[in-house]
């Protein structure tokens, strides 16, 4: 594999690193919305079943990032390869192979993980313990019937 094969790979690992940024808002932003709408005044089993379901969708997203990471990782170890077998890398290679040494993937991938163990302890939180105090659509008699049952 030559310099030329891996850095168009690692642009698209941009892309599919952005795109899986962009479902990961949508989904999370769905069900925010959903559980201000809806789930905050369903019953636990609705509860259940709606967590679940957000639960497998996100892990199946951070499954997916996972794995696009690995391969990201095997590319810069390609272009260090390349690098270390005399190859002159382009500025582009440098550049990817240098901010990879630096850590810079890394960090990137550590606030990632962290922002979504976060995200996910928030929407657990949100939707089984929290006490919401007056929803879309409801007068504060509504809201207080609801918190008395």
């Amino acid at each position: 594999m030559t310099e030329a094969d891996v850095l168009p790979l690692l642009v698209e690992f941009m892309h599919v690193l952005l795109a899986g940024i962009t479902i990961y808002f949508s989904i999370v932003s769905a069900y925010l919305a959903g559980l201000y709408v809806f789930l905050a005044r369903a019953h636990i089993v609705l509860k259940l079943i709606g967590f679940a379901f957000f639960t497998l969708i996100f892990f199946f997203l951070m499954q997916f990032n996972y794995g696009a990471g690995v391969f990201q990782r095997g590319l810069v170890e390609t272009l260090a390869e390349l690098q270390q077998s005399g190859v002159e890398l382009s500025v582009a290679g440098q550049t990817a192979l240098d901010s990879a040494r630096a850590g810079l993937n890394q960090k990137v991938r550590t606030v990632m993980w962290l922002g979504s163990a976060a995200t996910y302890i928030a929407l657990f939180y949100l939707t089984f313990f929290h006490r919401w105090n007056q929803l879309m659509g409801e007068t504060a008699e509504d809201a207080q019937m609801r918190k008395t049952r």
